[in-house]
């Protein structure tokens, strides 16, 4: 059994403990302590880092009563001295007190009970057993979550026997059997918990919900706190404040002058595509001109994308008969490929095209278009497609 020092004091950052076993796990070196600060992984919280005997601590494990400590490399005391990595375990801290504010908040402001959590290096996930809750609520929750941590109160934990704790009115029932840790921000929230907790709800300074996922159970919620929410804000602000400068507008503004810019965008995008199919087609006559009386005919169309080498494509052989093989190239590398004889099969050639500009397509015998990522390899892929419909023609 390894005493759980973090359990009755948080805060403690240090410690000196007696080796009980030395061991491997998952190909590192490994302590077992009578004594630790440090966390493991274990609740949906992540473990503790930190060093031992100057030695790095990479994971902490639990198994049963035993903690096991996994290191960088071996230490060979038989009694050590430890530290935990603090500015990880304060914000492990702010988050895990964090998902217990939101976790009481869904319960209190609108009866919503909570399935998991993960408290991740980045962000963190609350999942709660509910397929839907209206903007307008979840804003109330995470505006109770808030208020609770503006009015400072205190964070306390306990250990009482499993009688005691089905006597309470606990928002979620204890998950392990005997004595059992409690968790209680003062008048609001009261939930069996092992893991690492500010002293009080003040040190969090503010809770925010980033991202809504729907799951078979119900809602999984992203959120920050503490630190990260505070990190959050600051990029949020840098971010506002450039697309102001960009845009020379206030921040009320910014929705209004966006909305704006991708309507002006769209128009714009139109006219261009407009204008583009227009040269298109003045190539394609120019093209048709001058292949005379040849039966494959091949042509790139420089900045056309592939909605119009299509377009150009099926009008071509609507125009006059015969094939074409016809590429653009603008942010990809287009093919789209027609004929109007039914004897030929357009899909070996245009199978050997696709791949030399690793692309993806398909289509019909007579009909077939795709693009692909390399763009310099297009006149390449033009050369191949021809080459093998003409050797085709000849042995016909």
């Amino acid at each position: 059994m390894t005493e759980k020092l973090y359990q009755g004091d948080s805060y403690l950052r240090e410690m000196d403990a007696v080796v009980l076993e030395k061991g491997e796990r998952n190909g590192r070196p490994a302590l077992l302590l009578d004594r630790t600060v440090f966390y493991p992984t274990s609740g949906g919280q992540m473990h503790d880092t930190g060093h031992i005997e100057g030695v790095a601590v990479e994971e902490v494990q639990v198994e049963g009563e035993a903690i096991w400590h996994l290191l960088a490399a071996p230490v060979e005391s038989a009694t050590v001295h430890g530290a935990i990595d603090w500015p990880r375990r304060f914000d492990f801290m702010q988050q895990h007190t964090g998902f217990h504010l939101l976790a009481g908040a869904f319960y209190q402001g609108a009866r919503i009970r909570t399935l998991s959590a993960h408290l991740g290096e980045e962000v963190s996930t609350i999942e709660v057993d509910a397929a839907e809750v209206p903007e307008e609520t979840l804003e109330e929750i995470e505006s109770l979550a808030n208020r609770v941590i503006w009015e400072d109160r205190r964070v306390t934990s306990r250990i009482v026997d499993q009688a005691t704790a089905e006597g309470l009115q606990l928002r979620k029932a204890p998950q392990v059997k005997g004595t059992i840790r409690l968790i209680e921000i003062a008048d609001f929230d009261l939930d069996p918990c092992g893991g690492t907790h500010v002293s009080s709800t003040g040190q969090v300074g503010m809770v925010k919900i980033i991202g809504r996922e729907k799951i078979r159970q119900g809602t999984r919620y992203t959120f920050v706190a503490g630190g990260r929410a505070w990190r959050l804000v600051q990029d949020h602000a840098r971010t506002l404040a450039e697309l102001t400068g960009h845009l020379t507008t206030d921040a009320g503004s910014l929705t209004a002058a966006v909305i704006k810019l991708q309507e002006e965008n769209k128009g714009l995008r139109k006219s261009l595509e407009l204008k583009t199919r227009q040269l298109a087609e003045q190539s394609l006559e120019a093209v048709c001109a001058a292949a005379g009386t040849s039966v494959i005919i091949s042509h790139l169309f420089e900045d056309v994308e592939l909605e119009t080498v299509r377009y150009l494509a099926a009008m071509a052989v609507r125009r006059r008969p015969g094939t074409y093989l016809f590429a653009g190239r603008s942010a990809r590398a287009a093919l789209a490929f027609a004929t109007s004889t039914r004897e030929i099969d357009l899909r070996p050639a245009f199978t050997a095209a696709i791949q030399r500009i690793s692309g993806r397509g398909g289509g019909e015998p007579g009909f077939v278009q795709g693009s692909g990522n390399d763009i310099g390899q297009i006149e390449g892929a033009l050369q191949i497609a021809r080459a093998i419909l003409e050797n085709a023609e000849k042995k016909d």
